[in-house]
């Protein structure tokens, strides 16, 4: 095989092979960007809508704070009362919206106590409510009615909040782990096929540099006459072998005419 042929054939092999690298990496890329996306879309997701239904549960008890303290004020009064009843929209929508999401059947089982709950406490706050009106802002009778009824759902809640936290956290190290192995086989990979290229690489090479090197130490015997003894056995399909063909025609030459010369058969080997 020609050399030219085997240094065309070696860098397309490289090629194909970047290009099949390329193509396995890229696809290795997309597979863990769905993995995170999958992530954001569930497990995150669910832990950041659980977060804001606690938040927004935590507003609307600071709100009914706000309405016994400043009720008295007519102003005030509707102010925070909309407000309060704006926070407890949310936290039922919120509350809906995460009861859709979740699949952990004990974060479902959690939820559905706390809208129960929820409920009945906004039961309470309406009786409350307007008996602070009714008794012309006492706000000693209103809280008197709910007093620490928010503590139950505030600590069904926070186990909601904790539960799916860790459940986002734990998928997290499940992706990053395979995350890490994708980049490990990634480098394995590579680090094989630039082995397999080396050793491809510099078999040739040494396989030319080699013969080439066998060839020019023929040359110099040649340029110097030595032509006695002298074998080239140089052989091989590419120019390196047309090479060695042309030096054997050059040594018979050299013999021929040291013959002619001296009268006697140069010994070629």
């Amino acid at each position: 095989m020609k050399i030219s042929l085997k240094l065309t054939l070696f860098l397309a092999g490289v090629v194909v092979l970047f290009v099949g690298l390329a193509d396995a990496l890229i696809g290795q890329t997309q597979a863990l960007v769905a993995g995170y996306d999958g992530l954001l879309k569930t497990s995150i997701k669910q832990a950041d809508m659980a977060r804001v239904a606690q938040v927004d549960f935590k507003k609307q008890v600071q709100e009914w704070k706000d309405i016994l303290l400043r009720g008295h004020n007519p102003e005030d009064l509707a102010k925070y009362s909309k407000q309060f009843h704006e926070a407890e929209a949310r936290v039922r929508e919120n509350s809906a919206a995460l009861s859709r999401q979740v699949q952990d059947p004990a974060a479902i089982q959690l939820l559905s106590e706390f809208v129960v709950r929820h409920d009945a406490l906004g039961k309470k706050y309406q009786e409350a409510y307007d008996t602070y009106v009714g008794s012309g802002f006492d706000f000693k009778a209103a809280d008197k009615i709910v007093r620490g009824l928010d503590r139950p759902p505030t600590d069904l809640f926070d186990q909601i909040v904790a539960r799916l936290a860790a459940q986002a956290a734990q998928s997290v190290k499940v992706q990053e782990e395979v995350a890490a192995n994708k980049q490990m086989l990634a480098l394995a990979i590579v680090g094989g096929c630039l082995l397999l290229l080396t050793v491809g690489g510099l078999l040739v090479v040494h396989s030319v540099t080699s013969r080439l090197g066998c060839l020019k130490l023929i040359s110099d015997r040649l340029a110097k006459g030595e032509i006695a003894g002298l074998a080239i056995d140089v052989g091989g399909e590419d120019e390196v072998g047309e090479f060695g063909q042309s030096l054997k025609g050059v040594h018979a030459a050299i013999a021929e005419l040291a013959t002619v010369k001296t009268g006697r058969p140069v010994m070629l080997s």
